[in-house]
């Protein structure tokens, strides 16, 4: 005990001789700062937008289901249309939660086009084509999402534009009331089908569903995703078989780019102050389309 006695004083009396402050451990790198624009108005009032069109899809569609007579296919039909004009009035604030989220896929799940037909559904020139025709495919949500895209990303089996296939087809004319009648078992899968389909378009929205501010670069990448999405080429089948429904093609050209003059005054100030000329070139969308925002993002 004596030896160790000795040696702990010694130890103590040379640690307070030493000068020589100790070592600071290393500082911790400082992120970048980043610049967040409120938005929870526009997040609150965009998801109850969209919920509210999903609960008149799912109401229309038990409707059918109760009823299916050509009354309630119609209602059925201007149910998804508002529905989906919902959507794309909100296409901005969705793809702007998609690059912050960094789940693209998810966004691009809700309405992939242009797309196969066929490989969705029963087309006139084949009728026996497509995964809803297939009895030795589960028809579940999981199934669906792992058919989607499987080989070829317009392999789509989900999303507005596959719903628009499944309920109207592909021709002029919509589908007749029978493709939605009857006990045989593409029917009986078909209308199976498009419960799970507006399903999975709820869950997906609420993937993308976020209560914190926007960030500026998210907001940036929205747009930049938005002017793509109305560049796009909306045209109908090609020659490798691809299609664009009509009411995609409509709704776009109709409610894409004017959804921009809705953005919430608060949220554009405030986006304006971070980033001079997006107001302008917001702004000038009416009458100039997409040219102002390709300039302002600085897109080739």
């Amino acid at each position: 005990m004596r030896y160790l006695s000795v040696a702990l004083l010694a130890f103590a009396l040379t640690a307070c001789d030493d000068p020589a402050p100790a070592p600071e451990p290393d500082q911790p790198r400082q992120d970048a700062v980043i610049i967040s624009i409120p938005a929870t108005d526009w997040q609150a009032q965009a998801d109850q937008a969209f919920q509210s069109g999903g609960a008149g899809w799912q109401q229309a569609l038990t409707g059918f289901d109760q009823t299916p007579d050509q009354a309630s296919l119609d209602t059925l039909r201007s149910s998804l249309q508002s529905w989906y004009n919902t959507f794309t009035d909100q296409y901005l604030l969705l793809a702007s939660r998609a690059c912050q989220l960094e789940q693209p896929a998810v966004l691009e799940r809700m309405d992939t086009w242009p797309l196969y037909p066929g490989y969705l559904d029963a087309l006139p020139q084949w009728p026996e084509s497509g995964l809803i025709s297939d009895p030795y495919l589960e028809m579940s949500r999981q199934s669906l999402r792992q058919q989607h895209g499987a080989t070829d990303p317009a392999e789509a089996s989900l999303g507005f534009a596959a719903l628009f296939v499944v309920l109207n087809g592909t021709a002029d004319s919509p589908k007749t009331l029978d493709a939605f009648q009857g006990d045989d078992d593409s029917v009986q899968r078909r209308r199976q089908y498009l419960k799970l389909a507006g399903e999975q378009l709820v869950a997906d929205a609420g993937l993308l569903s976020i209560s914190e501010p926007l960030t500026v670069d998210a907001l940036h990448c929205g747009l930049a995703q938005t002017v793509t999405r109305a560049s796009r080429d909306a045209s109908g089948a090609d020659e490798d078989g691809r299609f664009v429904p009509a009411a995609v093609k409509e709704t776009r050209s109709r409610v894409l780019l004017s959804s921009l003059q809705s953005i919430p005054e608060t949220t554009l100030n405030a986006w304006e102050q971070e980033a001079p000329g997006i107001a302008d070139a917001i702004a000038a969308v009416e009458e100039k389309g997409t040219a102002p925002l390709v300039e302002w993002l600085g897109t080739p």
